[in-house]
């Protein structure tokens, strides 16, 4: 899809439309709506940065439609300007080092730069100095990345603001600033929205930048992820390889339990050797499970990981637009696993409420849950690193045994919306440059423990698979984010029905694919 310039008064209609038909998913439970998001910010009236999101979907926005508006002057760019051509690539400047350790830096008579970051500085064109742009945001933000976005602007001398809507109100107050000809320059897709931003017209094409984010030899895009984020072919959104704005699925283990129960090798040695996968994750699920003395070898906040582990979503996006993928083999043997792994083997407890808390209380050995429990600093007291009473490990969430590892996550790309252009653009794109990349962070303890950068290095450089079709789930506001979950395994009485409940889906699919499509 193309989006082409529209006059003023067909924008204004748009627009119109776009406010009035929003709609977004339903809510989710509380566990799963704190591993949609990974990258948790601050939220200031001035300057801010980004850090990994609680998720939760709240923020401290005081006004009506539940924003908090920086107090910089918008100087937005609404003309009608060409798209920038031959511009200073910045995502193409430093093939960046995947953190596979906590990333070094170079001592300043400022502060200490990482040393991933530190040409990024050097090449912002000079004539892009005093810009403010804005970056909207859907959580609180934190002193650090105050911290960050003013040591952005003491070395490029562009201003970021940062504005905030709650996630339920993230697109239509996305919709109501380009309406009315004050969008911010920087804004997100989430898998819980897509495709909503792009059939909406909320966001542009990320060629209107003049970035060419194909070279190989940089090797610092995600490009497996933003093609998950794409329509048609087109992008609408950039990654970076090891930003953590996106959310991988891991897996957490108590060391003292596996030990206690004789096991040989646990999962993080196992992964070194190539050998983690779903059938060694069951051996161990297996024993460390004494159901009469209520202790489970594995629980995990979603069933669908399992899905996203095998490559496989309800949807799938590629050249030819969206495809139903509810009949797939593959995806159904990924159910069956999950449902297998609940009431035939009885390694994961059925109470699907307490998964977090059972791992805490040491009755479950194996945790599966976002990457963002890795996180050293955070405002929540009840990640694994602040709660653990015991010795931990982590892993990056298993794959079928016998293929190639996927990288399950829920993802997140960053992009333009409509109507941003000239230096706006170029300054945004810029401040992306050094946002996504998270060598930035290496002064900082930002994970946990050393192996939790060697983990999200390696999730970095797999084939990933998004849990993207949520957003085709929920279109129109018939189903939430959990219905086809609750409806394929907690009504599935026999493991005969986990396909009759998922072949139900298919027209459901189907429906909302072909509203998808009419609209664009």
């Amino acid at each position: 899809m193309k989006h082409t310039r529209i006059t003023s008064l067909l924008a204004l209609m748009l627009a119109v439309v776009m406010m009035l038909t929003l709609v977004g998913c339903g809510d989710k439970a509380e566990d799963s709506a704190k591993d949609t998001d990974s990258k948790k910010t601050t939220v200031t009236t001035t300057t801010t940065t980004t850090a990994n999101n609680e998720g939760d979907g709240t923020t401290t926005g005081t006004e009506a439609d539940g924003t908090t508006t920086g107090t910089e002057a918008d100087g937005t760019t609404t003309g009608t300007e060409a798209p920038t051509t031959g511009a200073a690539d910045p995502f193409g400047t430093q093939a960046t080092a995947k953190p596979t350790k906590k990333p070094t830096t170079t001592t300043t008579t400022s502060k200490a730069i990482p040393t991933g970051t530190e040409s990024i500085f050097k090449k912002v064109p000079e004539k892009l100095k005093g810009q403010k742009i804005k970056m909207m945001v859907w959580w609180d933000v934190g002193q650090s990345e105050k911290d960050e976005v003013a040591f952005f602007k003491e070395q490029t001398g562009i201003t970021v603001a940062v504005e905030t809507a709650t996630m339920d109100k993230y697109q239509s107050t996305l919709s109501g600033k380009i309406m009315a000809g004050n969008p911010p320059q920087i804004a997100a897709i989430i898998s819980e929205w897509y495709p909503q931003p792009i059939t909406r017209g909320l966001m542009q094409p990320i060629k209107v930048t003049g970035w060419d984010y194909s070279n190989k030899e940089d090797d610092i895009y995600a490009l497996g992820l933003m093609d998950q984020f794409s329509y048609k072919g087109e992008h609408y959104g950039i990654a970076l390889k090891g930003s953590n704005m996106s959310t991988y699925e891991v897996m957490f283990f108590n060391k003292d339990i596996l030990k206690a129960n004789g096991v040989k090798e646990d999962p993080y040695q196992l992964w070194k050797k190539g050998q983690w996968n779903w059938d060694t994750c069951l051996q161990i699920a297996l024993q460390c499970t004494d159901a009469k003395k209520e202790k489970y070898g594995l629980t995990n906040i979603s069933q669908f990981f399992w899905m996203l582990s095998a490559g496989q979503d309800f949807v799938i996006s590629d050249i030819n637009g969206l495809q139903n993928n509810i009949k797939n083999p593959k995806l159904l043997d990924a159910w069956n696993h999950a449902w297998d792994m609940i009431y035939t083997h009885k390694v994961i407890p059925q109470n699907f409420s307490q998964q977090k808390e059972l791992f805490y209380a040491e009755q479950v050995a194996m945790f599966g849950v976002g990457s963002y429990f890795m996180q050293a600093e955070s405002s929540h007291n009840n990640y694994v690193p602040q709660n653990a009473k015991f010795d931990w490990g982590v892993v990056p969430f298993p794959s079928p045994a016998g293929m190639s590892p996927v990288a399950a996550c829920e993802g997140t790309v960053w992009g333009f919306p409509t109507k941003v252009s000239g230096d706006k653009l170029q300054a945004a794109m810029w401040y992306l440059r050094y946002n996504l990349d998270d060598t930035h962070y290496g002064e900082r303890d930002f994970y946990s423990k050393e192996e939790c950068w060697e983990v999200m290095g390696w999730m970095s450089n797999q084939k990933v698979q998004s849990y993207n079709s949520v957003g085709v789930v929920c279109y129109g506001g018939k189903y939430n984010a959990w219905s086809i979950q609750y409806s394929v395994i907690d009504e599935a009485t026999t493991k005969a029905a986990v396909k009759t409940n998922l072949d139900k889906w298919y027209a459901e699919l189907d429906a909302n694919i072909e509203t998808i499509e009419n609209e664009l």
